[in-house]
């Protein structure tokens, strides 16, 4: 097993942190006196998104890739993939940045690719589709919520999909292949098991066993049959589920209904309720049992 190596030189301005599942998400700060030098190597994959206001310049060498030297550009991305030695030479005041750990084995084994997969990392690139996954999980990292298992599996697999495609040897044709149809039998049957446990705390590769495929094909396969991603479609599915409780029961306690719905607490049911409704769920009970 590769030993864990993490330091870094300079001092950390502030940072937070969250946790789904496979994925670990911060936003931090980071200041220098001049220039320090880091090194890193853990199990997970790891990506770094350089964010506004960051400068100065940057020494990199990942093991088994070339030698990198140039400067800190606000949305230029780093990837070190899991195991892989990196150090670097910094030369600056300091960067703000976001980071990514990634489970490896998010997603298991695919039929598709080979039982070895070598991903190719980089420093200080342009990747438009990690830079959006970024401004995902910091807009719930502020949040402070808990966005549910769906949601970190749907966020870790789409990223843990991208390194194949883009940053990997693994060979691409098979990934890309058309999105076969799910059977009408097998589509009501992951429905049904949803709708019967939307409080709970649903996972894709339980709905994936349903189902009978792996977790990168249901997903796919789910978002073709229904035109939602599976976290999307059961939070929409919630909503509706609250909102029906909420016309039905004018004195249950709205933080009793939040969590019979699978909502982690009530501000979580009410920040969504007002996205989706335009309304918090005790004005809009108000106003339909008025």
């Amino acid at each position: 097993m590769t030993a864990t190596v993490h330091r870094y030189g300079g001092d950390d301005l502030g940072r937070t942190e969250r946790t789904w599942g496979a994925l670990r998400f911060a936003l931090a700060r980071w200041r220098v006196d001049g220039e320090a030098e880091g090194l890193t190597r853990r199990s997970e994959h790891q990506l770094f998104v350089t964010l506004p206001g960051s400068g100065g310049w940057t020494v990199a060498e990942l093991e088994g890739e070339r030698r990198h030297e140039g400067p800190e550009c606000p949305g230029a991305t780093t990837f070190i993939p899991g195991s892989r030695r990196r150090w670097s030479h910094y030369e600056g005041e300091g960067i703000a940045y976001a980071s990514i750990r990634l489970d490896p084995d998010v997603l298991g084994p695919l039929e598709e690719l080979p039982a070895q997969v070598d991903f190719i990392g980089f420093t200080n690139r342009p990747d438009p589709f990690v830079h959006h996954l970024v401004h995902v999980l910091a807009e719930e990292t502020r949040r402070g919520e808990d966005a549910g298992d769906l949601f970190a599996d749907g966020v870790a697999g789409a990223l843990m999909l991208h390194l194949l495609r883009r940053h990997s040897d693994a060979a691409p044709r098979a990934l890309r292949r058309p999105t076969p149809p799910m059977p009408g039998a097998v589509l009501r049957r992951v429905l049904e098991h949803l709708h019967d446990n939307l409080g709970e705390d649903l996972r894709i590769a339980t709905l994936a066993d349903l189902a009978g495929v792996d977790r990168y094909r249901f997903g796919r396969c789910f978002k073709a049959a229904t035109g939602l991603s599976p976290h999307r479609y059961v939070l929409e599915r919630r909503l509706e589920r609250a909102a029906g409780l909420l016309r039905a029961d004018g004195r249950r306690p709205i933080a009793d209904i939040a969590h019979q719905v699978g909502f982690s607490s009530q501000s979580h049911l009410t920040t969504a309720f007002r996205r989706r409704y335009g309304t918090t769920p005790h004005a809009y009970r108000r106003e339909v049992t008025a």
